[in-house]
């Protein structure tokens, strides 16, 4: 194979690669919707935009945060949808999570501290790719525990 044939295949390969992620429904910047989010106790529906950027096999996930102090932070973690426990760095209530995806509009995760689940979680995204419905049934910590539904606008 001549170099030129190489770099042409790799090239188109590139392309396609790129327009697939485009193409991701779960991908994107997505701003919360409060009128239709349902919240569990203790929990509050504040302006929450989270940005999810495709990596080989994952997901990179940037979030608001608040730190163990009161103040407003950012998360960012790199997870891949094998199922396994995932370092998550910046979150007082979690130490790891653990994605799978199922298909093209939908993952589930479980999300941990100190090695007990902390909440699991199932993101569900509009067959138009305009929605995502992020559920999460929590367990710890007990004075948080219940089911919340945030609902998510693709912007």
């Amino acid at each position: 194979m001549s170099a030129r044939t190489f770099l042409l295949i790799a090239a188109t390969l590139g392309l396609s690669t790129g327009l697939l992620a485009q193409d991701d429904p779960v991908m994107g910047t997505w701003k919360i919707n409060v009128a239709k989010t349902k919240l569990a106790p203790g929990q509050s529906a504040e302006a929450l935009t989270r940005t999810h950027e495709p990596i080989p096999n994952g997901i990179k996930i940037t979030r608001p945060l608040v730190d163990a102090n009161g103040r407003p932070t950012r998360g960012t973690w790199t997870i891949l949808f094998d199922g396994k426990d995932h370092p998550v760095h910046g979150d007082p209530l979690l130490d790891t999570l653990a994605l799978k995806r199922l298909d093209r509009y939908t993952m589930e995760a479980v999300a941990k501290k100190d090695g007990k689940v902390h909440n699991t979680m199932r993101w569900d995204v509009s067959r138009d790719g305009k929605t995502l419905t992020w559920t999460s049934k929590r367990v710890l910590p007990p004075e948080r525990a219940g089911t919340t539904v945030r609902v998510y606008d693709k912007q």
